[in-house]
């Protein structure tokens, strides 16, 4: 009799721990990372049809009211037309919301309401694989997400330079930014209905104040200065030159200041969730 997938994968898990020092310790956190990834996979595997019109049709009708309805008035921008410029600002704005929605009222629900998070952390599995898990799904999210965007902007001949692919690398990094953000809100927030403020205070300003909409010259000097400070705003530049193929060396900077973020905020949502859920 053949062996079955479980025991395949208890074998595979058997031999992992059983590795010692650093390469063994960073294994098993990238498999549990992975596990609790793969559960959140599943579930949404399991209820896709629900989720479809927010991948798909949503992308067409904001390309299609602000790129052609609202650009028919304004005319090009910058030697193109308002919705080859707009695209790839909305492909990585899809992205932040995505992650967002997904690590703010998707993270609480299943901390709070199904407990699912205290079942995870019964298990081998960690906080910080557990939180790391999370945000990990939370970016895969915005790449479906900006891939979706990306799609249909490729249809509508929005895209003009094959490095757009590109531009998913961009979305993932700002899907691990905003679960981060997300995250630690998470870990302080009272009640659900806390969270309502991280978007009203946090994410619909940087919608319209990142360079989405309209170049960031526009702008008085310094209130251009400050928008720089926010990471969807590096997400959008990096995300335009790319679609553009119109890359430059400021554009590392950006993709720099994006790392550092993920970097810098990653490590604080662990502590902040392992606050909350170890106690």
């Amino acid at each position: 009799m053949g062996t079955t997938l479980p025991e395949l994968s208890r074998d595979r898990l058997s031999a992992v721990e059983r590795w010692n020092g650093p390469i063994g310790s960073v294994a098993i956190t990238m498999l549990y990372t992975f596990r609790v990834w793969q559960r959140n996979r599943d579930a949404f595997l399991h209820q896709w049809g629900a989720e479809f019109g927010g991948f798909l049709v949503e992308p067409v009708i904001m390309l299609t009211a602000m790129g052609f309805g609202l650009g028919g008035y304004i005319g090009d921008i910058g030697g193109v037309s308002y919705a080859s410029f707009v695209a790839p600002g909305i492909l990585v704005a899809y992205a932040m919301f995505h992650s967002a929605f997904e690590s703010t009222y998707g993270s609480y629900m299943r901390m709070e309401t199904h407990r699912i998070f205290d079942g995870i952390i019964v298990t081998p599995v960690n906080t910080r694989e557990l939180i790391l898990g999370e945000a990990m799904w939370a970016a895969t999210r915005s790449v479906i997400a900006g891939a979706s965007v990306l799609l249909v902007a490729f249809s509508f001949g929005l895209v003009h330079s094959p490095l757009a692919i590109f531009a998913l690398l961009v979305a993932f990094l700002t899907g691990l930014i905003f679960s981060a953000l997300a995250l630690m809100l998470v870990s302080i927030a009272p009640s659900i209905g806390t969270l309502n403020n991280f978007f009203t205070i946090f994410i619909t300003p940087m919608f319209f104040f990142s360079g989405i909409f309209f170049p960031l010259d526009r702008f008085p000097d310094l209130l251009e200065r400050l928008t720089w400070l926010f990471p969807l705003t590096h997400a959008a530049y990096l995300s335009r030159g790319l679609t553009m193929g119109q890359l430059d060396g400021s554009m590392g900077v950006s993709a720099l200041c994006l790392i550092l973020y993920a970097i810098v905020l990653l490590p604080a949502a662990v502590k902040l969730m392992r606050r909350r859920l170890v106690k």
